[in-house]
């Protein structure tokens, strides 16, 4: 199940600002849907609404692992600098590491206190 579309993405998560995913966002909110079940184990497999807190987690879940994506495409590049020309670079390590921790502070962010993520402890 997909959280958001991209009709909800565009309308209600943007709020005006411009899209940071052009195209393709389905594949990018259904990598982002499978983190949502994974931190909320499977629970909204039987909700037939889905709250909205869950479908902006999920948009901007997608819009971090098109980021991800994006930088493992450019060898690891954190930044750059045009005027007299620098590059920093981190290990691949280093950039699934922060991947993780950002989104798993994402999900922290937008569902921590919906009881979805509770673990029963």
């Amino acid at each position: 199940m997909i959280y958001a579309d991209e009709n909800f993405y565009k309308e209600t998560f943007l709020s005006g600002r411009k899209p940071v995913i052009r195209t393709g966002f389905d594949y990018y909110a259904r990598e982002a849907s499978k983190i949502i079940d994974r931190y909320t184990f499977d629970r909204l497999a039987k909700v037939t609404e889905v709250p909205e807190d869950v479908g902006m987690c999920c948009c901007e879940l997608a819009e971090q692992c098109f980021r991800t994506e994006k930088q493992k495409k450019e060898a690891g590049k954190t930044s750059e600098k045009v005027g007299t020309y620098s590059v920093t670079f981190a290990s691949e390590a280093d950039v699934i590491r922060n991947d993780m921790n950002e989104k798993r502070n994402i999900v922290m962010k937008w569902l921590s206190g919906t009881g979805l993520c509770y673990r029963g402890i």
